[in-house]
């Protein structure tokens, strides 16, 4: 059973946010976590993607607590969590704060990760190292390089100077009022709905939000997850959005063939979102992986 934690600070998180009970905040070394836990049963570790936080899964999981402990944290330098340096975001280094954080909580070790595009190669990163999981589950893998659509409206971003404290606070205080948000969301190719664009909103309003996405994005080495791939001992599933405007299918495609070619590859009806739109769907199969075992 998980220690019992306490509550976030009512400052901190906002009051309407989703499945604000379940919500822990945890110091563990340098970080000071956002990290919600509920339910039964052995442990499902979810990684949201780069620029989002938990509240990416707020439909999935209630349909899923019957069966599982869900561990669902706001990775580092998103979201709550708070503490992150630039140097703390790369895939290695976060895999590791995020043992450090299961041990700490007192759960066991997770028997899936489920990840979302950057949190699904977080995902594939954390169950290359010993004990793997038994499974892992990545929805629109992040694995390649991003689409022009993608790279139109955030490679002016992903540079030095972006991720540099000042032109981050001056990208939180312009991005809300701007329409950039709305534009971003749009472009995924996903039907997010009202509440969850709200919540993007004000997560792109907090300059370190908005700090640590950017950086997340760059700090990820892709081609050496790749490179590592063939050596993962737990066969992962993938499921891809048919309209995913931000990662393109054919070289994700080709990536997961040449890295991952023990996956199994589903495709679905959905954008870049495709778990916000489709949760139903999304719980659904994480419950089958957990009986399937």
């Amino acid at each position: 059973m998980p220690l019992t934690l306490p509550p976030m600070p009512p400052l901190r998180l906002p009051a309407d946010w989703p499945h604000r009970d379940w919500s822990r905040s945890l110091r563990v070394g340098a970080l000071d976590w956002h990290v919600q836990v509920a339910g039964r049963g052995p442990v499902v570790l979810w990684l949201h993607g780069s620029g989002a936080s938990a509240h990416s899964w707020a439909e999935v999981l209630p349909e899923l607590t019957d069966v599982c402990t869900v561990v669902a944290p706001d990775l580092p330098g998103h979201g709550f969590t708070l503490g992150a340096g630039m140097d703390m975001l790369t895939l290695p280094r976060i895999a590791a704060e995020l043992r450090a954080l299961i041990q700490a909580l007192g759960v066991a070790a997770p028997t899936l990760i489920v990840g979302h595009s950057a949190g699904a190669a977080l995902g594939l990163r954390l169950a290359l190292d010993a004990p793997p999981p038994r499974g892992v589950l990545g929805f629109n893998p992040s694995l390649v390089a991003p689409s022009e659509v993608y790279t139109r409206l955030m490679a002016p971003l992903l540079n030095p100077l972006a991720t540099s404290a000042p032109m981050a606070w001056l990208l939180s205080a312009i991005a809300p009022g701007t329409g950039m948000i709305e534009r971003l969301l749009n472009s995924t190719g996903s039907d997010v709905p009202a509440a969850q664009r709200a919540r993007y909103r004000l997560l792109f309003g907090r300059a370190d939000h908005v700090r640590g996405a950017l950086g997340f994005m760059a700090a990820a080495d892709l081609p050496a997850l790749i490179k590592a791939g063939p050596t993962l001992k737990t066969p992962p599933t993938f499921v891809l959005g048919t309209r995913d405007a931000w990662v393109p299918e054919a070289p994700l495609s080709a990536a997961i063939a040449r890295g991952f070619p023990q996956a199994t590859v589903h495709r679905w009806p959905g954008g870049h979102l495709l778990h916000e739109e489709m949760p139903g769907d999304a719980a659904a199969l994480v419950r089958q992986r957990l009986v399937a075992g």
